[in-house]
């Protein structure tokens, strides 16, 4: 009888714990699906943005060749007016066309890169921080990742098909978040610092923080650079020119 008891008790706490597993990952899957509907009045209002500044940049050009016309219609004064023109004619790289691309270009890559690491910084925060920290991190890694995608087509120009200068900028924005974003534990010691094993300076904590922390990053500006790309050659956004 206490073996027929001992087993019913084990089949009761494996019952239990697949039940734990199971609301777990039920809500996981809430979280994930709330943070989306919480977010799209956001993504919704970047591209509302996005077609706005289209619009405006249309409006800007149409103008621009009407002056431009009317300019060729009324003739030329001298040599020297038609050369201003000329250079009037060429593309200002601080003109007002340039800022919307910088616009369109950090809603790119904010919604991009956010969505991209959503899942892999809720892997990292929700079970040791919980969903406050998880969307409040996903929200900074959106502005990140739109900053990162404006210094990405600044870097990146017209006629730049050198593969190294894309993965250096990429490179050099995912060392800067990753080692940032470590915490030295408290049971640390300084001068030097002592951690303890494995490396003394860096010890498993440490090592599983930059472990995580890199692939967050990794995604966050990785899928921002790849989206930057697709944009170039659908001809949505334009390169910075040289």
């Amino acid at each position: 009888s206490s073996l027929s008891a001992t087993e019913d008790n084990y089949g009761n706490w494996h019952a239990s714990l697949a039940m734990t597993r199971i609301e777990a990952n039920i809500s996981w899957e809430q979280s994930l699906v709330q943070y989306f509907m919480m977010k799209s009045p956001l993504f919704a209002l970047l591209l509302l943005c996005i077609a706005k500044f289209d619009f405006a940049e249309a409006f800007a050009t149409q103008k621009s060749h009407l002056q431009h016309h009317n300019s060729k219609t009324a003739g030329r004064i001298s040599s020297l007016s038609a050369t201003e023109e000329k250079n009037t004619d060429k593309e200002d790289k601080f003109s007002f066309q340039q800022r919307i691309e910088s616009v369109k270009t950090a809603a790119v890559g904010a919604i991009s890169g956010g969505i991209a690491a959503t899942p892999f910084i809720g892997f990292h925060d929700i079970p040791l921080y919980g969903t406050a920290t998880w969307e409040f991190d996903t929200d900074m890694g959106s502005l990140q990742s739109a900053l990162f995608a404006i210094v990405y087509r600044y870097c990146v120009r017209e006629e730049d098909d050198n593969e190294m200068l894309n993965m250096g900028v990429v490179g050099a924005f995912v060392v800067v978040r990753t080692l940032s974003r470590v915490r030295v534990p408290e049971y640390c010691t300084a001068v030097p610092l002592t951690c303890g094993s494995p490396l003394s300076y860096f010890d498993w904590n440490m090592i599983q923080q930059l472990a995580l922390n890199g692939l967050e990053s990794a995604a966050l500006f990785g899928a921002a650079a790849v989206a930057m790309e697709f944009a170039y050659k659908k001809e949505f956004i334009s390169k910075f020119p040289n």
